[in-house]
């Protein structure tokens, strides 16, 4: 069976020095894993068996969690495995106007921390490897611990960037589907509603997995960046408040289409009912000077022809009047309330 080769990359780094190779092995890297640096270990692409089982035997990753990270559809979760902390939740960004999302597995033990991901989407390299590169901030100063944090609070923060790029779709929509609601706004809700609801499915579970990672007491987990978490929680919650928010926004606005379509639907039968209520007098003048007597009132009068056009003519007046005094021939309800 065809396989993807994994990409490799490898920072080793302390407060002083940062070491930083591309696509290289996991053999290069076991070798030069010290106990005074930090060791990053990134790896994307899970389909490589070979590269998997490699990393499996290296750096004693436990069964278990080799299962999870091969399963690209684990729910966001946290599980401590005494000298081994993994987690694993599901990363979302905006690329090109458009959402990708995929799963972003880490695996902390001792001074090393490795990463697995299905694709690269720059993310990571931009707000985290580069920084190390340059030694911009905290993160040379601080252990792998931080470094698990901070990859942490990169994958959240662009939730926010996507929930806001969902808040602007539902809000154009909303406008369109106000000003005249067609077929395909429906399409499209339907789009945004499982957008919402599967995002929204994978980003509440990461509320858990801050609040559990908090809790768990493990050694080289430094009490000082615990702290830090409390700033995940608080944008966890964040991010959990605007879902459930969208959620209710996306389907008050589906009942406001149907809505829509229902009051269009009752001022199109309203109209008819005022036009047959015009027409049926006439209609049943016309039809009783069409019947086949011997003897019709006026039927022998040279001007009786232009008296029955002028009564129901008369009629007619009178009725439409009527019709739009009673709002019954009108098609622009919501216009002339706004324009009182």
């Amino acid at each position: 069976m065809a396989y993807t080769p994994s990409k490799i990359s490898f920072y080793h780094y302390n407060e002083t020095e940062c070491v930083f190779e591309e696509n290289t092995t996991l053999k290069t890297c076991a070798t030069k894993i010290t106990g005074q640096h930090v060791n990053w270990i990134n790896i994307v692409g899970i389909d490589d068996a070979p590269t998997m089982q490699q990393a499996t035997e290296l750096f004693h990753i436990h069964p278990l969690v080799v299962e999870d990270i091969l399963n690209p559809n684990q729910r966001a979760k946290v599980e401590d495995y005494g000298d081994t902390l993994y987690i694993v939740l599901r990363m979302f960004i905006l690329l090109d106007g458009e959402v990708k999302d995929q799963q972003v597995s880490l695996v902390l033990h001792d001074n090393m921390l490795v990463t697995f991901r299905e694709a690269e989407f720059g993310i990571l390299k931009k707000m985290i490897g580069d920084k190390l590169i340059a030694g911009v901030g905290n993160l040379r100063k601080k252990g792998e611990d931080y470094l698990l944090y901070y990859i942490l609070d990169v994958i959240i923060d662009q939730y926010y960037f996507v929930l806001e790029h969902l808040s602007g779709q539902i809000e154009t929509l909303e406008k369109e589907v106000f000003q005249n609601p067609q077929n395909e706004h429906l399409l499209l809700l339907q789009h945004l509603k499982g957008d919402v609801l599967y995002m929204r499915r994978h980003v509440l579970p990461v509320r858990d997995l801050i609040q559990n990672l908090s809790r768990f007491e493990v050694t080289y987990f430094e009490s000082d960046n615990k702290y830090y978490l409390r700033d995940l929680q608080d944008h966890t919650m964040r991010n959990s408040e605007e879902l459930d928010f969208q959620r209710d926004q996306v389907n008050g606005l589906m009942d406001l289409y149907y809505s829509l379509q229902n009051h269009k639907m009752n001022n199109v039968m309203k109209t008819l009912t005022g036009v047959s209520f015009v027409l049926l007098p006439l209609n049943f003048l016309a039809s009783l000077y069409g019947m086949n007597f011997t003897y019709i009132p006026h039927s022998n009068d040279t001007n009786g022809f232009w008296e029955v056009v002028a009564l129901m003519a008369f009629i007619a007046i009178i009725l439409t009047y009527f019709a739009f005094k009673r709002n019954w021939l009108s098609m622009n309800d919501f216009d002339n309330d706004r324009n009182k």
